[in-house]
């Protein structure tokens, strides 16, 4: 098959709607031509191998965020390189900016177009401007967005990717009759799964790890609240980007200063390579964020054989249960989260926590997925053939 698929971020972007995605595109050139349109510094086409070529949109950024510089000219020779590629399928990531651009273009050269959601789609504004509170206003623009632009996107896709249950139910509320189906992301989970059994003593340092940007969707804050209560061998590593922190970061460094808080570590990105050393040294994986359909780092952390302790979201409420972790309602507070903590770690058996914490990790392979994602490829190109 020739497949395109693209990204709205630039390779290599820390979040993990571009992490699989980039992955996703690169496996599946081991057996397929894979055209890849994501962001770059200027307009150029990159052919990374036989199978594989990249096709870069230039970017201007707004408050650290890149956006694609969609001029006419860009369009035109954009699509002068998808017409000259000639795909079998279109694959596109949510329904904004370069999706919509390929999505137009498939729709009028009869090319069927496969869609991945990222987020929950009817909840698009709270994940991606976490900082806007929920509030008349936001529903209104969320609403208003869902029945314009999402269900107009929705309408001239051939199948859509719901990765769990929470996006298949919101998306069948805005569309009825769209082809869908639910296929997880895929990870490459191999190094992680050699990592050994960790020793377990309540009366040594007992390490909390998470990884994540820092932003109010996060809420990295809650967790440093629960920490402040927490015995200071409970030591909390918190990895994320410094360069995209901004004020929140700053908000987060100074509750710590002010507070003296002395069991909570605030760290930069950590690249893949780096993550196994991380896990390895952690006893648990802790996660305060308020949404996560499918987070990679809690997966990641599963596959490496930690338990992992979160509030409530689409991420914990799908993979962690009393065998593999703890799942704490969502609007407790951090005192009574530190408290739920404590109790938990007390009364549990660790080595069968990590064993099942790994078993619950086996479905998101890469080389599962791919297959699975093969198939629907050809059902859809069938379906318009």
């Amino acid at each position: 098959m020739k497949i395109v698929i693209t990204s709205n971020y630039k390779i290599g972007n820390e979040t993990g709607a571009s992490f699989v995605t980039d992955l996703l595109a690169n496996k599946l050139s081991k057996r397929h031509e894979v055209l890849y349109l994501c962001l770059g510094e200027k307009y150029r086409l990159v052919k990374k191998s036989k199978n594989f070529s990249i096709l870069n949109i230039p970017t201007f950024t707004i408050n650290g965020i890149d956006l694609p510089l969609i001029t006419p000219m860009v369009v035109l020779s954009a699509s002068n390189e998808l017409e000259r590629f000639n795909p079998d399928i279109v694959h596109t990531q949510n329904s904004i900016l370069l999706s919509k651009l390929a999505q137009i273009w498939a729709n009028k050269n009869k090319v069927p177009v496969v869609t991945t959601f990222h987020h929950i789609p009817t909840q698009a504004l709270e994940h991606l401007l976490p900082q806007f509170k929920k509030s008349y206003l936001t529903k209104i623009v969320q609403d208003f967005y869902t029945q314009t632009s999402l269900k107009g996107f929705l309408a001239k896709c051939d199948t859509v990717i719901s990765l769990n249950k929470f996006q298949y139910q919101a998306i069948r509320k805005v569309d009825k009759k769209i082809k869908l189906v639910t296929i997880n992301n895929g990870l490459d989970l191999r190094f992680l799964w050699k990592i050994k059994s960790r020793q377990f003593n309540l009366n040594n340092d007992i390490n909390f790890v998470f990884l994540g940007s820092y932003n109010e969707r996060k809420n990295q804050s809650y967790l440093i609240d629960a920490f402040k209560k927490l015995p200071n061998n409970y030591k909390f590593f918190c990895h994320g980007k410094f360069e995209t922190g901004g004020n929140y970061l700053k908000k987060l460094n100074k509750k710590i200063e002010l507070n003296e808080i002395k069991n909570v570590y605030l760290l930069d990105y950590i690249n893949l390579d780096k993550i196994y050393k991380v896990f390895k040294k952690s006893h648990f994986f802790i996660s305060a964020s308020k949404k996560e359909v499918q987070s990679l780092s809690i997966i990641q952390a599963l596959a490496s054989g930690l338990p992992v302790i979160g509030l409530e979201n689409e991420t914990t409420l799908e993979l962690i249960n009393k065998d593999n972790g703890l799942v704490c309602p969502k609007n407790i507070t951090p005192n009574k989260f530190a408290v739920h903590i404590t109790n938990f770690i007390k009364n549990i058996d660790y080595r069968s926590l990590a064993i099942n914490a790994r078993k619950s990790s086996k479905r998101f392979k890469i080389q599962d997925v791919v297959l699975k994602i093969e198939k629907m490829y050809k059902s859809t190109i069938n379906s318009n053939g």
